[in-house]
């Protein structure tokens, strides 16, 4: 994936968002927890290409090359997550389809509330396809769990929300 131009990304391809992307390709911000992860590309159109669970179209120029779909259909199922602010290991064993004793034991982590950002975690699986939501004037946590069919507990695990009570509207929920 090296040598190949971001001119050739394809369907199929791996790409990590840059940390320096600040807007999507209908001049949306990127929110912090999409960056630096990594994607599957589902579509391509002209200079943009399109991530698969995030369903959001991004500028070739925001992404790196992780694997090329050769790669992809080569690779094992285990790979790494760099851990970053305000991750806990029950949100990261969430979007990964673990447990959080699978992702301790993995880690050689004796204590599942010491993580820090920037350590390398090695994960099994493929992250969980995760779609999002926007948050509504006027909505909660308790409604949005119900419309979207998922608990309170799951949003509150997978977006590292600690207060259920507090989010606001134009917030993005992963679920």
């Amino acid at each position: 994936a090296d040598n190949t131009p971001k001119k050739n990304i394809t369907v199929g391809y791996t790409v990590k968002v840059n940390f320096g992307a600040k807007v999507w390709s209908t001049g949306q911000a990127i929110p912090d927890w999409v960056k630096g992860n990594s994607y599957e590309v589902i579509q391509t159109s002209g200079n943009k290409v399109l991530l698969k669970g995030i369903m959001s179209w991004i500028d070739r120029s925001n992404v790196e090359i992780l694997s090329t779909a050769k790669q992809n259909n080569a690779q094992s199922t285990t790979g790494t997550y760099t851990v970053r602010s305000g991750d806990s290991l029950s949100a990261i064993a969430a979007r990964f389809g673990t447990s959080v004793s699978a992702l301790q034991s993995a880690n050689n982590i004796r204590n599942a509330n010491l993580i820090y950002p920037g350590q390398v975690l090695k994960v099994g699986g493929q992250a969980t396809i995760m779609s999002v939501y926007t948050v509504r004037s006027g909505d909660n946590l308790s409604t949005i769990a119900s419309r979207l069919g998922t608990t309170v507990s799951h949003l509150q695990s997978v977006n590292g929300i600690r207060n259920a009570n507090i989010i606001y509207p134009g917030q993005n929920l992963r679920y």
